[in-house]
């Protein structure tokens, strides 16, 4: 019998890398939240993944992005991501490839190979959103500015004093990975590069499991991506969704949750024309929130001004469960 082996992937890129979609198609379930609105995921979420005798477990993460004179809102969104370099046994770093490699990856990439004591492998994700020869085209950049990355990192660390950073993270392919999530035989094949990396170890989860997160959790998740579906650039990203109850009677399962804006003309938004949107909301949301728990859902949502909250730690913490992190 083959041994267990079990370990962490950490999931980094920039918003609308497609991190969340990735993962959720490793799992073959919805777990994280996607839209097409950027940064629509805040905290870390554990989603675990049996490999035949190997255990994934993904960190899906906020899009790392540049913070400065931004709220606490997302400098915490950035440190809790960067916080998962710590825990991976391997770094998927994300870049869209339809978008291209940017600045700014160059700046995120070269911080990953620097501090991640694991082994990294850049995929270049949504494969399937563009024609063949512009996917080449891309992807030819994407690798070239891969290489030059890396060996500008291993320049600068060779030139260390500290004996533990002459080297840059290894580096699983010389080339970025071509993946699009919706194809299955694509991910699978990125399942099993994982798993060969993975520690002999027994498994953290029942084989059942598909993440630490509570439901109460995994509930408002699914209610803010509708918010973000049916509002789409109308409302601020800074919406939150708390569920205040959540009680199974039977064979039904109530829910009260509360939607939080910062701004009174946010919460005119979110309602609607006699309460139009919020109704449309509620409905999709309901429908989403039974076909996760397997069983028909009575959901009532409240919309509640919170003024600031995007800059309050302890509000941080209750509204998006981002607690203190140090950088």
């Amino acid at each position: 019998m083959a041994e267990q082996k079990c370990g962490f992937v950490a999931l980094l890129g920039q918003p609308n890398a497609g991190k969340s979609t990735l993962m959720n198609a490793c799992l073959g379930t919805k777990l994280a939240v996607v839209s097409a609105k950027p940064q629509t995921t805040r905290n870390r979420i554990l989603g675990v993944c049996p490999v035949a005798e190997t255990q994934l477990l993904f960190l899906d993460t906020p899009g790392i992005h540049k913070t400065s004179g931004l709220p606490k809102l997302n400098q915490k969104m950035t440190a809790t991501a960067w916080s998962v370099l710590s825990d991976a046994d391997v770094v998927c770093y994300l870049v869209d490839v339809v978008d291209g490699w940017s600045d700014e990856d160059d700046a995120f990439f070269m911080r990953v190979l620097a501090n991640s004591g694991a082994p990294v492998l850049v995929v270049a994700t949504k494969a399937d959103k563009i024609k063949l020869e512009v996917i080449e085209g891309n992807f030819a950049a994407l690798a070239e500015r891969m290489s030059r990355c890396y060996a500008l990192v291993e320049a600068q660390m060779s030139e260390s004093t500290q004996p533990e950073k002459k080297l840059p993270a290894q580096l699983l392919t010389k080339a970025p990975l071509l993946l699009s999530a919706k194809r299955p035989e694509e991910v699978a094949k990125l399942k099993e590069l994982l798993a060969l990396q993975m520690p002999v170890g027994q498994w953290l989860y029942d084989a059942d499991d598909l993440t630490d997160l509570p439901q109460q959790f995994v509930c408002g998740e699914l209610i803010r991506e509708q918010l973000f579906r049916q509002l789409g650039q109308e409302l601020p990203y800074s919406a939150a969704v708390k569920v205040d109850r959540f009680e199974n009677k039977g064979t039904l399962t109530v829910i009260q949750a509360s939607v939080i804006v910062h701004k009174e003309n946010h919460k005119a938004m979110v309602i609607g024309a006699r309460g139009s949107r919020v109704k449309a909301i509620g409905q999709a949301a309901r429908e989403s929130l039974e076909k996760h728990l397997g069983r028909q859902v009575h959901l009532e949502l409240f919309v509640k001004v919170q003024s600031n909250w995007i800059d309050s730690d302890n509000l941080l913490a209750e509204y998006a469960g981002l607690e203190r992190i140090e950088e």
